[in-house]
């Protein structure tokens, strides 16, 4: 085996995991994510970033997809996906199984809320490595991020889980 498939090999298999299961949520079509997801690695090849640290080309992975997401949505247009999203009412019910409505609950936020939020807490990223996969000043992350987690802590409340019910 080459020395730089090797090396691809390593990188794809610490990074795709994560970002196949945030490309899911994102999109909410399996085929999709993984049509986006397989462009996303062919453009990190051609960009050649053999060099790089592994939170650079994660960040890159996750401005690519963010990029390409955002270029799909545009082609299928906004009232597609918004028909798409809320196909399946999230259950108006206090206290039903938030195991499966979470999903629908996450898919209330923004796609930059999801990302942002994703990436703070599935991927551990640091505040630096948010703003290269988002495309934000890093001072600016800590406001964003805070505004995130008060909209998902908002749409968790109106469903009856407070702060007590997450311990």
């Amino acid at each position: 085996m080459h020395e730089d498939e090797a090396a691809f090999r390593r990188v794809y298999e610490r990074t795709a995991p994560r970002l196949r299961a945030y490309l899911h949520l994102a999109v909410r079509d399996s085929a999709l994510a993984d049509d986006v997801l397989q462009e996303a690695y062919y453009r990190l090849l051609r960009a050649d970033m053999s060099d790089a640290a592994i939170g650079k080309v994660r960040s890159y992975l996750y401005k690519t997809v963010r990029t390409l997401v955002a270029d799909h949505g545009r082609s299928v247009g906004r009232e597609r996906r918004h028909r798409q999203r809320w196909s399946s009412p999230v259950s108006e019910s206090p206290r039903h199984d938030l195991t499966l409505d979470m999903e629908r609950l996450f898919a209330r936020l923004s796609k930059r809320e999801q990302m942002l939020l994703w990436l703070a807490h599935v991927e551990g990223a640091s505040h630096r490595e948010i703003a290269g996969s988002m495309g934000i000043g890093e001072n600016s992350v800590r406001v964003v991020l805070y505004r995130a987690r008060r909209r998902l802590a908002g749409i968790l409340e109106c469903h009856g889980w407070g702060p007590e019910d997450v311990r």
